[in-house]
């Protein structure tokens, strides 16, 4: 190297920061918050650190702002971040993109911030609730194609023979790719049009598993669903965010397929007990009906005894009028 024609701290810093960029693509980093600050800006501007070390870090407000949680000091954070260098001070550092909490305390945590503030634009709305059609033609079903819930679906309808037509939009359902997939599975169906109801869901699984369940674009695009849908998704104590917004939600996808599938049986139980209860309407109103008749018919007079009790009239009339005149006379 030349001395006589050294690199000025910002050349150098140029070329060490537009190495860094090409080196290195963005990049997952887990590790836990700390030092966070948020400027006036809504910039976020913390560090990343495990037992060894630690990284500086900003996330600007345009995404920041897209986070379903609030971040906070001590929270063990997953992050999509491009490495760069500050060139003003000189320090390395990761801009993120995205940010997924992790471990089940902050996913409590963070799924809780998220229903709070749906919860406030009444995404959950009781009012916006509609009811399930009583017997639907056409089911729409969106979960994998390979999944348990698909074939339990299928079974509880061929089981209760329910005269419906089935229609699959298959997705994703775990994983960061999972809420997209959903969604588009959702919007498929939305746009063939030929579904009276639709069940999202999922079998069981971990919290971590039922996470794109409770997806803020997942969960908006259930509760703007323009068919009536039924949020299935398998869990035993934690519930999706997707149950919320959805017109009707049950613990297995099980139960979804039961609540839209009357099946043929139940069916013509209901039309029979109709029946009994008509022709037993029918009964009462015939006796009470008879009964007022012969009531009524008790109090009548044949016609002739009045014509008698006329003609006996007449002539005692007559006879007083013969006995008065002659009286007269």
């Amino acid at each position: 190297m030349d001395r006589r024609h050294p690199f000025s701290v910002k050349e150098l810093t140029r070329q060490i920061k537009g190495t860094l960029e090409a080196v290195f693509p963005p990049v997952w980093v887990e590790g836990e918050i700390s030092d966070l600050r948020i400027a006036s800006s809504g910039h976020l501007y913390f560090s990343l650190k495990d037992d060894e070390a630690r990284i500086r870090a900003v996330m600007f407000k345009r995404e920041a702002g897209k986070l379903p949680f609030i971040p906070s000091d001590g929270m063990h954070a997953l992050v999509l971040a491009r490495l760069t260098v500050y060139e003003a001070r000189g320090d390395y550092q990761l801009v993120v993109e995205d940010m997924e909490p992790r471990g089940i305390g902050a996913l409590h945590r963070a799924m809780e911030q998220l229903r709070i503030r749906l919860d406030a634009e009444g995404v959950f709305s009781q009012e916006k609730k509609r009811d399930l059609p009583l017997f639907p033609v056409c089911v729409g079903i969106v979960t994998s194609a390979s999944g348990a819930a698909v074939r339990d679906i299928l079974k509880i309808l061929r089981d209760r023979d329910a005269p419906v037509k089935v229609m699959i939009s298959p997705a994703l359902v775990q994983g960061n790719q999972a809420p997209q997939s959903l969604i588009d599975a959702l919007n498929a169906l939305i746009e063939q049009g030929e579904s009276d109801v639709i069940i999202i869901g999922r079998g069981g699984g971990s919290l971590e598993d039922l996470l794109p369940f409770s997806d803020e674009k997942v969960v908006r695009a259930v509760a703007d669903c323009p068919v009536p849908i039924i949020s299935a998704v398998g869990h035993e104590i934690d519930i999706s965010l997707s149950d919320l917004a959805a017109d009707a939600s049950t613990p297995t996808p099980s139960a979804g397929a039961e609540m839209v599938a009357a099946g043929r049986e139940e069916i013509l139980e209901q039309l029979r007990f109709l029946e009994t209860r008509l022709l037993s309407g029918i009964s009462h109103a015939l006796r009470d009906g008879r009964e007022q008749l012969l009531a009524v018919g008790s109090r009548l007079v044949h016609p002739r005894h009045l014509l008698e009790q006329g003609r006996m009239r007449l002539d005692d009339l007559s006879f007083r009028l013969g006995s008065h005149v002659r009286a007269r006379l």
